[in-house]
This record gives C-alpha cells, sequence and structure tokens, in this order.
C-alpha cells in the first residue's frame, strides 16, 4: 500500500459541502482518546462518538471526512463531509492522475490500496469522497 499524506494545505470547496446531502451536521464528538485531524477519514462508533475510519483485516469501518480536528478530549462536536464533498487534499508534488482510487489507510491518511474506495482524484490537487457513511465490513 502507498501512503498518501494528506496536504499541509487541506481545505474543501464550500458550494459542493453546502450541499445538505453532502455534511452531516455537528451531531458527534470525537471518542475518548480518539484524536483525528481536519478532513480525514472517520466513522461513527455504536457509542455514537467518531473515531479515526480503518480498513485493515478486521474490516472496514468508513462514514466521512471530518470537518474539523479534533483532540483526544473529545469535547468539541464535529461535522462530517460525505460523499460529493470535493476536498483540496493532494500534494501538488504526488501527480496523482484523474480518476485515483483512494482507501482508508492509517490514521490521518489515504492509501492507493485497500477493500473499499472512499475517494477518487479529480486532479492532481483534489479529490472527491464516492463512498457514503455506513461502508461497514
Amino acid at each position: 500500500m502507498a501512503a498518501v499524506v494528506k496536504s499541509t494545505k487541506a481545505g474543501y470547496d464550500a458550494y459542493s459541502a453546502s450541499v445538505k446531502t453532502s455534511v452531516i451536521s455537528e451531531l458527534m464528538t470525537a471518542g475518548p482518546g480518539a484524536a483525528f485531524q481536519k478532513l480525514v477519514p472517520v466513522y461513527g462508533d455504536s457509542d455514537g462518538k467518531l473515531r479515526p475510519a480503518y480498513d485493515d483485516s478486521t474490516g472496514v469501518k468508513f462514514d466521512g471526512f471530518s470537518a474539523s480536528t479534533n483532540d483526544s478530549d473529545g469535547g468539541l462536536p464535529c461535522s462530517l463531509l460525505t460523499r460529493g464533498a470535493i476536498l483540496e487534499w493532494l500534494e501538488d508534488s504526488d501527480d496523482y492522475t484523474p480518476f485515483t482510487l483512494f482507501y482508508v489507510g492509517a490514521t490521518n491518511q489515504l492509501e492507493t490500496t485497500g477493500t473499499t474506495p472512499v475517494a477518487l482524484s479529480i486532479n492532481n490537487k483534489e479529490i472527491v469522497i464516492i463512498a457514503g457513511p455506513g461502508v461497514r465490513s
């Protein structure tokens, strides 16, 4: 698996994220000890708390990308950006071709291989989220 590290200039397209179907509003908080950065893959656990998403030998859990950073105390509400939201996520130097698929990787990263694709590149800087909430296996 090739790790795809998030750009230091990461952001999101306000128009694509303003569509009601691509945002789950600030209803969830981070779980205790579940720190994550802004614009990374996360999932909602059965306790209603957000945690870093994963795709490994135990399965896949993904619901969207975090709209804000959350520290480990879990006190801040966080919106989820979901299917259709466009994120400026890639480093220019990575030079991914359009329609490269990305999968959940290590915390705060994506991978170029995995079980279920969650995003794809639309140019050498931006990705669009292609998986909706509820990806489980």
